[in-house]
Parts: structure tokens; sequence; C-alpha cells
């Protein structure tokens, strides 16, 4: 009985040794299965090879990169799967690994079944325990090779684009830190690329300028948008004074977030100078200009009363002469008729140099002022063009004008209202002109507005004729601002501001 229960219990012994036996193997397989499925599942291939090169043993992805099954590849050199040309580099990192004690790694091209090849990365290191073989790692690269590639290509065509290209670029990372800048733009610097890129305006630029860089710098990346026009003056290493207009604009990256400030500057030194020598031009221009109609209206001045004091007295005392042959001549019909015929003759001859006095110089702007005569001109206008409905208004005090702005003010009227009855085929005319008082003396201006209903034109034409023409160019000799507005079928609108105190050299920056 003492044996049987001694048998009893070392059988219940056994029967838990062999559940937890059982257990053990169960782990064991799960363990391996785990590990087979981390072998042959892992996103790199895992090869073992021996001293010349075969291989021994291999994953599923090593065996997929390779083109084929694990079952014909195990056992193959692996050399027969290296291109030619990288041959020599695989034997010489075999070499390397056996003759080593750490990590070799090198770049192969692997063949595949199109033409073109996979680059890999194999990392190797021989197995301390005393046999000859080699654990390898084989991570396809060709994807971020050619990557690698296309961003060096991208980085060989900028560098080459920022070498040859006649313009400041740079660009400037989050921190305005430059990190790629053209050769122009280091050169005006007098500095190398090397000695650009890293650094800040701060470190560049004098204290001022560069404040006022960060600053617009900063709005660009904080608004976003592109920033064109920006003009800028700097000091060339050479001392000159050189004018940039810039264009700035933030740059993203992959993500679609900015990453940094791009600009592109051109140097506007010589337009600068053109512009000064045009300006300067056109200073001198306005003071031909200026001096050509202070001299037409001398010339006129000059002309009519030599048409009065000596054309008028002759034909004066023709009319006195065909009057004393008329009382003369009774009885005899034929001297009569050809009598009355000079005094006619006479009279119209005098009408007409009147005329031509009026128009030469209106005798009552030298006698009553602007107001009267430009009451006796439209009253003139109006007679000849009894179809138009014409309306004429004076506002505030307009005695005590120069003669320049009283000449300037009547010729402007005298030439609109012409161009209006030759050209406009208006209905309805009105002439404004008024005294505007300024915040100073200095400041006080005439301003007239002529407007018709007319045909109008067409405002982005060059004019045709040089009545518009005229007009502006008096109006600016006389230091005055032109505008016009018009369309077809609108009419047209002409505004003049006329400054009481003018002195060319004002008008100089």
């Amino acid at each position: 009985m003492k044996l049987l229960r001694e048998l009893q219990v070392r059988q219940l012994e056994l029967e838990a040794q062999n559940r937890e036996l059982r257990e053990v193997q169960r782990m064991l397989e799960e363990a391996r299965d785990r590990y087979a499925n981390l072998y042959d599942g892992a996103p790199v291939g895992y090869l073992t090879l021996d001293e010349t090169g075969c291989i021994q043993e291999i994953n599923l992805t090593g065996a997929t990169m390779l083109c084929g099954t694990r079952e014909n590849i195990v056992g193959t050199p692996l050399v027969t799967h290296v291109i030619k040309d990288d041959i020599h580099a695989f034997s010489h990192h075999l070499q390397q690994t056996f003759n080593s004690s750490g990590n070799v790694v090198t770049e192969l091209r692997m063949m595949t079944r199109t033409d073109e090849p996979n680059c890999v990365r194999l990392e190797s290191a021989a197995i301390e325990s005393g046999i000859r073989a080699c654990r390898t790692v084989m991570v396809n690269i060709t994807e971020q090779k050619r990557i690698t590639l296309a961003l060096q290509q991208k980085r060989t065509e900028q560098d080459a684009l920022l070498n040859a290209i006649p313009a400041i670029v740079f660009y400037k990372d989050l921190n305005l830190r430059y990190v790629a800048v053209s050769q122009m733009f280091a050169a005006l610097l007098g500095r190398s690329l090397g000695n650009v890129l890293g650094k800040t305006d701060f470190e560049l630029l004098p204290r001022e300028l560069a404040e006022d860089f960060q600053r617009i710098n900063r709005e660009v990346l904080e608004l976003g948008k592109t920033k064109a026009g920006i003009e800028s003056r700097l000091t060339d290493a050479n001392g000159n004074i050189v004018y940039l207009s810039t264009v700035l604009a933030p740059f993203n990256n992959t993500e679609g977030n900015i990453a940094g400030l791009l600009g592109v500057g051109i140097d506007i030194s010589p337009l600068k100078k053109a512009a000064d020598v045009n300006l300067e031009l056109l200073l001198q221009n306005r003071a031909l200009t200026q001096n050509l109609y202070s001299i037409q209206e001398t010339e006129r001045c000059h002309l009519a009363r030599e048409l009065h004091d000596e054309l008028g007295q002759w034909l004066t005392a023709i009319h006195a002469e065909a009057q004393a042959v008329l009382c003369m001549s009774v009885g005899e019909p034929t001297i009569r008729a050809s009598v009355q015929a000079i005094s006619e003759s006479a009279t119209e001859m005098h009408e007409v140099i009147r005329g031509m006095l009026r128009h030469l110089r209106p005798a009552l702007l030298d006698e009553l002022g602007l107001a009267d005569s430009l009451r006796e001109l439209t009253n003139k206008w109006c007679l000849h063009n009894p179809n138009i409905i014409f309306e004429f208004a004076l506002e505030g005090n307009l005695n005590g004008l120069s003669e320049n702005i009283n000449v300037t003010v009547y010729r402007i009227i005298q030439e609109a209202l012409t161009n209006i009855c030759n050209h406009a085929l208006a209905k309805h005319v009105s002439v404004c002109l008024s005294l505007e008082p300024g915040e100073t003396p200095d400041a006080a201006a005439v301003f007239l507005r002529i407007t018709d209903d007319g045909k109008g034109f067409d405002p982005n034409q060059a004019f045709k004729g040089f009545g518009l023409v005229g007009i502006r160019e008096r109006a600016i000799a006389a230091g005055g601002v032109f505008s016009s507005f018009s369309a077809p079928g609108r009419g047209v609108r002409i505004d003049v501001r006329l400054p009481l105190k003018y002195q060319l050299e004002r008008r100089k920056r």
C-alpha cells in the first residue's frame, strides 16, 4: 500500500512536470514564431555570409530585395547580385569586415529585374564565435538616393543661378539669417559667400539700415504676403551709394508652413541717376516754357500796341480823308461810290484790328482786371455759340492777382472754350473760377474748373491736338497742377490749381 501511494504521488508530480514542459514548449514555439516573424518580416534584409561572401542565411525581406526565393538564394555568392562596377567595392567590404572588430558600412548597387539597379547599404560585423562568418544588414536606399541626388541637383542649379544672375538674391530662415545669397549680393557687401551665410543684417549692415530691413522682413513673414517695390539706400564695398528695389516673399516647406524669406532686388542706381537728370531737364524745360509764355505775352502786347497806335491812326486818317473827299464829290456819283467803298473798307479793317487786339491782349485785363476780361471773353463766346448753354461763376475776390496768374487763367479759358467750340459738340458748358485760401498765405491758390457734356475722349490715348497739351503746359509753367477727366460720350472736365506765389526752384527736390 505504501508503494502504491508513492507511485501515485510520483505520477502526479510527473503530470505536473509534463504540464510545465508543455507550457514551456508552447512559449518557446510562440517565441520562435515571433522571432521568425520579426526576422522575416523586418523592413531590412538580414544575411549571414561566410568569408567568401556566400549567403548562409537570409530573411524573406532580403530574398525579396535580391529578387529571388530564400531556397534559391541560400548557398549562392552575394556578389552575383552586385552589378559589375561595384564588385570590387563589395570585395573590399568583406575584407574590412573580417579584418576589423567594428561595423563596416558600404553602399552598393544591386541588380533587379529591370534596367534600373537598386541602391543598398550593407552594414556588416564579423561573428565572434570563432567561425568565419559575418552578420549583414541590407537596407534599400534607392529612394533616399534619388531624393538626395535630386536635392543635390537642385542645390547645384540654385548655386549656378545665384552665381550667374545679375541681381541681388537671398534666402533667410525664420531667424532672418542668410542661408543662401547670390554672388552679386556678396560682392555688393565686399564679402565672400561663406562670410555672409549664417549671418544676420546686424552683422553685415549699419545698425539703422539693419533695423529697417529686419522690421520689413518680419512684417512680410507675419502677413505671409509678397511685398514689392521696397526701395533702400546703402553703401557698397567701394563706398558708392547704391539704390535697390527689392521684392520680398515668404516661402514654404513641404508641410506648407512658412520656412523663411526670399528676396530679389535690382540695382536701380542708374534709373535714379537718369530720373535726376530727367528731373533737371524737366525743370529746365518748365523754365524755358515759362520764359516762352512770358516772351509771347510781351510780344503780343507790343504787337497790339503797334496795331493800335500805328495802323489805328492810319485807318482813322483814311476814314477822315474819305469823308472829306465824299463831301467834295457832290454830283460825281462814280467818285462818291469809290470813296464810300474806301470808307467802308477802312471801317471793316478797323473792326478786324480791334478783334486782333482783343485776341492778342484783352484791353480790360490791364484796365479792369481778370473778372471783367473774362466776362467780355465769355459774352462774346456766347454770342458766337448761341445754341450752347453756358454757365460762368466767379467766387472770391479775384482782384489784385499777379499779371502771370491773370494771363494764365485768361489764356487757359480762352483755349478751352476754343477747343469746346471746335471739337466737343457740347450742349452745356460750365466755367467756375474761385480763390482757395490756404493754411498759410503762401499756400493760397486759384482753382479753375471747366466742364462740358460733349463727346469726350479716351484718356488712355495720346492727345491728337495741342489744345489740352497747351493748357497743361501753361498751367505747369505757372507752377500749377493740371488734371483732366473724360470718357467717350461723357464729356470733359478740366481742373487747374495755380498757386498765388510760385517760384520754379521750389519744385526742385
